[in-house]
């Protein structure tokens, strides 16, 4: 048996999420605040004589290998660093798919630094965030795993020297939410743009109550027009007297905050039989 690295990937949630604009690349400028969840994947890497990248999962992923961020993330950072060792990679899959929760590029960042210590390449973080980018806009601030603005498409991280600590239950309709066609619904005549020190000065004083009433996300109405799931669920929880609840990213998961557990519990109940639950925290 090889040498073995494990890494752990955090789903993340967007307790704020602008849409400012479209750039000349296509992708879109946007202003976040990005949160890690204690919700993760773990990944193993175990170096192999053999050449070749071998991925397994606990679940279904990907149809082709190909796909998978976490192969084209190991096949560059092996060709790039004239590797010819080859790697196991299994992948525990705790963060649901295409849920807006981040779990490809937390995957993708987990393997750029499992790679970077398996192989010992002594890379910086910035020069895998920079690695990071070309895999994906969220992949940049997953290699940290730490509060944070993003600005750009998502590589201007600006970290905050906060932890939040909020218990929050995470409800995801069953339906995977392209993130492309989100955006190709989004209007920009249509979006309703705030300003982000509402949130930012929420979280410097630690004012839960106002973080609570901060919650924004310019994509979820787009999201609702395109998948009618996420916009049913929505007015569902309406129903009940929570805290406050928000999408995260382009959906269709929403997090829900309660200082009540038992009324977490009752939404919990509620949907575990036909929605992905799962009670976890904001770090």
């Amino acid at each position: 048996m090889g040498k073995t690295v494990k890494e752990k990937a955090y789903a993340k949630v967007n307790l704020f999420l602008d849409v400012l604009g479209k750039r000349k690349d296509q992708y879109h400028n946007l202003e976040m605040v990005m949160a890690p969840l204690e919700m993760h994947d773990v990944l193993t890497f175990t170096k192999t004589e053999e050449p070749g990248i071998h991925i397994t999962a606990s679940q279904f992923i990907t149809e082709k290998v190909e796909d998978n961020l976490v192969f084209q993330a190991a096949e560059y950072l092996l060709k790039e660093e004239n590797i010819h060792d080859g790697v196991n990679i299994h992948i525990e899959k705790n963060i649901p798919l295409a849920a807006g929760l981040g779990g490809g590029s937390a995957d993708c960042a987990a393997t750029l630094r499992g790679l970077n210590k398996l192989f010992r390449l002594k890379k910086k973080a910035e020069e895998l965030e920079k690695i990071g980018e070309r895999f994906g806009a969220d992949v940049p601030y997953c290699i940290h795993n730490r509060l944070c603005i993003a600005r750009g498409k998502g590589e201007e991280l600006f970290f905050l020297k906060k932890k939040l600590n909020i218990p929050v239950l995470l409800v995801t309709p069953p339906v995977r939410v392209s993130t492309k066609k989100v955006f190709e619904a989004l209007d920009m005549q249509d979006v309703e743009n705030v300003k982000i020190t509402g949130m930012t000065n929420a979280i410097y004083n630690k004012n839960y109550s106002l973080i609570v009433k901060e919650l924004h996300n310019a994509l979820q109405p787009f999201c609702f027009s395109v998948y009618e799931e996420a916009r049913k669920l929505h007015e569902e929880l309406k129903a009940y007297n929570v805290d406050g609840y928000l999408m995260s990213g382009s959906g269709p998961t929403f997090f829900i905050m309660a200082k009540e557990d038992e009324l977490l519990d009752r939404i919990q109940d509620k949907y575990r039989h036909s929605h992905f639950t799962k009670m976890t925290k904001i770090l």
